[in-house]
């Protein structure tokens, strides 16, 4: 997807935008966090939880409207 940039009067991808970097280091901070979490659960559970936060995170980067400023 691209956005048009009006500042710099170009097509820009979505994922050159500030926004969607903030958004990808905060969902590297909560995956983090997540997988400690996960720890103490058994290997099924594991496995389920990562399943459903892969989604979720799929979800919250592409799903969303970017804006370019």
């Amino acid at each position: 997807m691209h956005i048009y940039d009006e500042k710099q009067n170009r097509w820009i991808r979505h994922r050159d935008t500030a926004e969607y970097q903030r958004r990808k280091r905060r969902l590297r901070d909560y995956w983090t966090l997540g997988l400690l979490a996960t720890l103490p659960f058994t290997p099924g559970i594991q496995i389920t939880l990562i399943l459903l936060a892969t989604f979720v995170s799929l979800a919250y980067l592409d799903e969303t409207p970017y804006r370019t400023g």
